[in-house]
Parts: C-alpha cells; sequence; structure tokens
C-alpha cells in the first residue's frame, strides 16, 4: 500500500501547486500499515489460507483479521495525532479517508461504517456481503458441511464450517449483515426492512462518500456476491437524495483480482476531488 499513499501524497501536491485544491488547500498525510497477520504482523501463516488450502477455520479467520484490522484503523485515528504532531502543533486532523484492497477493500466498508470520524472510502476488490461471499466459496470449494445436504448448502449457516458466533459477529460489523439481512437474490426488501435500512444508512453512513471499484472478471471476490446488497443501496439512494451519500460503483471488464493502474488512477484521483471539494469556503477544514 505504501506506493498508493506515495501516489496519492504526489498527486493531492500536484493540484495545490496547479492551483486545483479548493479554495482552501490542507495538508495531507497518508498512513499505510500491515493487514493482522500479515507482513511484519503474521503470526499464524495457515490462518491466512483458504478451506481448499487446509484452514477449517476460514470464515472465522478471514472475518476477524480485517475487521480486526478496522479497529487497528480507529486506534490509529485516535493516537496518531499525539505522535504526527509532537511537540505540540497549531495544526489538527479533522478529516480522515480510507482506502483498502482485497481484505483491505472489505475492511475500508467497516472503516466507513462504523467509525464516525471516516468521512470516505475506496473499496477495492472488496465485498461488502460476507455471507453471500462465502457461501458462495463454499459452494466452490465444495466443503461436506454443504455438499451433505439437500438442497445443498441447507445447513451451512450454523455449521462448523461458518459457527453461529461468527453470523452473530456478522450481524453487527458487516454492511450486509447490519444494515439489510435477509436479503434474498432478485428480491425487493418489505417496506419495513426498507424503512428500517434508511434509518441504519443515516445513522452509519449519513454526509459520507464511497467509492466501490471492482473486477468483472474477480473469481476470489466475485461482483455478484455483493450486488443484490449494492443493488438496493443505489436504487434507495437514488430515490432519497436526503440520505446525503455519495456513492460509485465502478466493475472494470475483463479485470481480476487486481488493482490495475487504471483503478489506482481512479482511486487517487477520487480521493482528489473529495479532498477538493471538502471546505470549500469553510476556512475551518484542513486535514
Amino acid at each position: 500500500m505504501a506506493p498508493v499513499a506515495a501516489k496519492t501524497i504526489h498527486a493531492w501536491n500536484d493540484r495545490i501547486r496547479d492551483g486545483k485544491a479548493g479554495k482552501t488547500p490542507k495538508g495531507l498525510i497518508a498512513v499505510s500499515f500491515d493487514q493482522r497477520n500479515h507482513g511484519s504482523r503474521r503470526v499464524d501463516k495457515l490462518a491466512n489460507e483458504a478451506w481448499r488450502q487446509g484452514n477449517t477455520r476460514h470464515a472465522q479467520d478471514m472475518f476477524s483479521c480485517y475487521h480486526g484490522t478496522a479497529v487497528d484503523t480507529s486506534h490509529l485515528l485516535t493516537y496518531l495525532p499525539s505522535y504526527i504532531f509532537h511537540p505540540p502543533s497549531p495544526h489538527r486532523l479533522t478529516q480522515h479517508l480510507v482506502l483498502g484492497v482485497s481484505l483491505g477493500g472489505h475492511a475500508a466498508w467497516h472503516c466507513i461504517l462504523h467509525d464516525a470520524r471516516i468521512t470516505a472510502a475506496v473499496a477495492v476488490i472488496g465485498c461488502p456481503d460476507y455471507t453471500r461471499l462465502m457461501t458462495d466459496r463454499a459452494a466452490k470449494s465444495k466443503l461436506k458441511t454443504w455438499t451433505s445436504t439437500s438442497p445443498p448448502g441447507s445447513s451451512f449457516l450454523g455449521s462448523q464450517d461458518f459457527p453461529q458466533s461468527l453470523i452473530d459477529a456478522i450481524a453487527r460489523y458487516d454492511p450486509a449483515g447490519l444494515l439489510l439481512p435477509d436479503l434474498e437474490d432478485g428480491s425487493s426488501p418489505s417496506p419495513v426492512a426498507l424503512q428500517k435500512f434508511k434509518q441504519l444508512l443515516q445513522q452509519h453512513l449519513g454526509s459520507k462518500r464511497i467509492l466501490n471499484l471492482s473486477g468483472g472478471a474477480d473469481k476470489l471476490v466475485p461482483y455478484a456476491a455483493g450486488d443484490p446488497f449494492l443493488q438496493v443501496l443505489q436504487k434507495t439512494l437514488h430515490e432519497d437524495p436526503e440520505l446525503d451519500i455519495g456513492f460509485e460503483d465502478v466493475v472494470f471488464d475483463g479485470v481480476g483480482h487486481a488493482f490495475t493502474p487504471v483503478m489506482s488512477d481512479r482511486a487517487v484521483g477520487w480521493i482528489g476531488d473529495v479532498l477538493a471539494k471538502t471546505g470549500e469556503g469553510n476556512k475551518d477544514s484542513k486535514i
């Protein structure tokens, strides 16, 4: 992530130089760090593997890993200022954005959903519906807990491969699990569920901005896994602009599970646009 962070900094500084950073240009600090159990933080190699690679706890390992990374992000936001502005400085941090790729893309959804300080997020090749993503993966992996029932998969949720305690955690932290549970493919939420959905959207995402970038040929995190949730989200935001939630959903045809240069350019440009627009005419807006 360090190269992406550096690219974002350079692009923003170029905007300031060219007078395209808004009326009150802000300074930008980019922080990149390892996902839990990755890179310098790795403690268990098997925990990063899938069912097919012999990790019987794949579902809970993956969710707890990136949910923990989202928690780490909030922890950093709380304490970084005391390290950045030391000795004390008149500068302050007043706006926070996140960008994550793959597991980081999943984590970016959690960050924007659960931390009120984070107002914009770029989720790259991530998924906002963990249950649908993993049931698809379980079917393709031909797990015994999937294939041994009739119809296949009817008892997968709540099985040893997808425990009830994990389902409970998903209902608290996963975007689809929290905001729009029990959504069926191709179905429309009931009026009661839709009203609850709008209330939760306002509570968790009101006035925030999200850019979702996906690969159309991604087999590891297929766009189809998040599509039912994203369709309802986009339709709701279109019909109720008072929610004031900015959402862009871009699928790159022919791209697999990758963060291509074109996708990177789109992400960096979007971040610059958000920063330039934020605080126009507001002298107190800084980052």
